[in-house]
């Protein structure tokens, strides 16, 4: 198997983004289990640490990039006609795109 091929790339994305994802969620469910914020302002500054703020970033990058890589791969697999398969790429990715700026969007609100 060729490192250039896009099928790898694809499948080591799968792999990469899964494993930071659980180890995000384990971290995520400790630091919340250790220290629980209990109220909204609490909530509001502990997501606005930079010490959250980062790994939360990056968690949901790699959360859209692995339904990106699912969802194309699922469509381009099933969906044969050329046409549908193409509005369909569109509308998952730029659904993906207006949550990745939402997400943004709600980060940054928090960080301020």
């Amino acid at each position: 198997m060729s490192w250039r091929a896009q099928g790898f790339r694809a499948w080591l994305l799968q792999r990469f983004t899964a494993i930071y994802m659980l180890l995000f969620l384990i971290w995520f469910f400790c630091a919340l289990w250790i220290n629980s914020p209990v109220g909204y302002i609490e909530w509001r500054t502990w997501l606005g640490s930079t010490t959250v703020a980062i790994p939360v970033t990056i968690f949901f990058i790699a959360l859209l990039m692995h339904a990106w890589v699912g969802m194309r791969d699922v469509i381009i697999d099933y969906m044969h006609v050329l046409a549908v398969r193409l509005v369909l790429l569109s509308i998952v990715g730029l659904s993906l795109l207006y949550m990745a700026l939402w997400v943004m969007q709600v980060l940054f609100r928090a960080v301020l």
